[in-house]
């Protein structure tokens, strides 16, 4: 019995379909590491690693198809037609569910012709499949890794709420917060999609801070100097402004212990001490 096995989603219909079973390894396991932080927008990862949501069934984004393992009798064989129209194929390898999305760049309709029989092919269309996959579900410990969160959430229906940006009411709310003072003609129309972001992040944490916490984080931001900050408030006149203050919040400033030199970090991984 063939040992992999790929499945199809196709554009408009909720079940997979069955695609292909092969007793090929579709993934070169060796050069896929499934290692990287959980994921946090404010973390960069290197070029080999993954972001990763551990506990993924209790996140509500898992899909109902992978609660179980996946069994090839389930599923209806997929028609040609409907290989016209696939959103994404899941390859099921070594107890790993592994995603691709397609878009029409993975359709390839040209003339070729194979190295071993040397003929010439002009109607048969073949769909290409990258060495890293977009998405893993690890079903066994519970982890999605993925790459990004704009690509897997054409999986995941609904992850880009990982990282949303704050609604108009939500960003006036915060241009109305008491540490700020904006001026008149800085309007929450002006805010930058990322500004959106990082209010839509920090808004809850900041609310759980205690004041003293909130006036340990005001003197810390202040700290750098990026931002005019008097009387409490700090002033915002640009969204550079508040982009300066929304870093403070998240704690990006930091200084070297040699040399002394002031700096803002652009990707941020929290440490478990040993």
């Amino acid at each position: 019995m063939p040992s992999n096995f790929i499945y199809a989603k196709v554009k408009r219909k909720h079940d997979l379909f069955r695609v292909i079973a092969c007793d090929d390894n579709v993934y070169d396991m060796s050069v896929i590491s499934l290692t990287g932080p959980e994921y946090d927008p404010a973390t960069l990862i290197e070029e080999e690693e993954f972001y990763k949501i551990s506990d993924f069934s209790a996140s509500g984004f898992l899909l109902e198809s992978l609660s179980e393992p996946l069994n090839s009798v389930d599923y209806n064989q997929i028609s040609r037609d409907d290989l016209k129209k696939l959103s994404f194929i899941c390859t099921v390898q070594d107890d790993l569910s592994l995603f691709q999305v397609i878009s029409t760049g993975y359709y390839v309709s040209k003339k070729w012709f194979s190295i071993d029989e040397l003929t010439l092919e002009t109607d048969k269309p073949i769909i290409t499949i990258n060495p890293i996959p977009d998405a893993i579900y690890d079903r066994a410990n519970d982890i999605l890794y993925f790459k990004k969160l704009t690509i897997v959430n054409r999986i995941f229906k609904g992850m880009d709420q990982l990282y949303r940006e704050a609604t108009d009411v939500e960003t006036q709310a915060f241009l109305e917060s008491d540490f700020l003072e904006v001026v008149e003609d800085f309007t929450k129309e002006k805010v930058a999609v990322l500004n959106r972001k990082r209010i839509a992040l920090v808004k809850e944490t900041f609310n759980r801070f205690t004041d003293d916490e909130k006036q340990a984080i005001y003197e810390y931001t202040n700290q750098y100097g990026q931002v005019a900050y008097m009387n409490g408030k700090f002033k915002i006149e640009t969204d550079e402004d508040l982009k300066f203050v929304l870093w403070g919040i998240e704690q990006r400033f930091y200084t070297t212990p040699i040399g002394g030199e002031k700096r803002i970090a652009n990707s941020v991984i929290s440490i478990t001490p040993s």
